[in-house]
């Protein structure tokens, strides 16, 4: 049985900006709009930056092993179900946060509504993948099987972060 620690240790940094956006929207009342715009762009770029090019790794890297592993592809559908509904109300938060300095009234509760939403389908999206998808894989993988697919995921991550980096330069 192999251990992936370096892709457990992943998830638990994106579930710490995860429940952050749980506590942004509970904070959002005592806020000002520029408190708020800050901390909302701050989310926005943790989204764009680094959850889903990671993400993206994991559908090209992770779950072709969890097919082997689980011997069906129908857990993966519903984990890519999970991926496209993080993405989709990311750009809704975006969205709702450039509506914030034109004082549109909708857009307060629209910016509740996506960070209670993304915090909940993230939060499950990784609870599913800790309890279940890593376990799987675990136990299918021997110790450098292990080691190479956490390194080609490591590796796709770093040049996806290198990108991001290079383009904001």
């Amino acid at each position: 049985m192999a251990e992936l620690t370096w892709l457990r240790s992943r998830h638990m940094e994106l579930g710490t900006e995860v429940e952050a956006l749980q506590a942004t929207a509970a904070w959002m009342d005592d806020a000002t709009m520029l408190e708020l715009w800050d901390r909302i762009t701050g989310h926005v770029t943790f989204f764009v930056n680094d959850l889903v090019p990671y993400i993206s790794v994991e559908d090209e890297i992770l779950y072709p092993a969890l097919t082997v592993a689980a011997e069906t592809a129908t857990p993966i559908d519903v984990l890519r179900a999970h991926h496209a509904e993080i993405e989709r109300l990311a750009a809704d938060l975006d969205e709702a946060r450039r509506a914030l300095p034109l004082g549109e009234d909708h857009a307060w509760r629209q910016v509740r509504q996506a960070l209670y939403g993304l915090y909940a389908v993230a939060r499950l999206h990784f609870t599913v993948e800790d309890e279940i998808v890593l376990p799987l894989l675990e136990a299918d993988l021997e110790a450098r099987d292990a080691e190479e697919l956490e390194d080609a995921v490591r590796a796709v991550v770093h040049n996806t972060q290198s990108t991001l980096d290079f383009q904001e330069a």
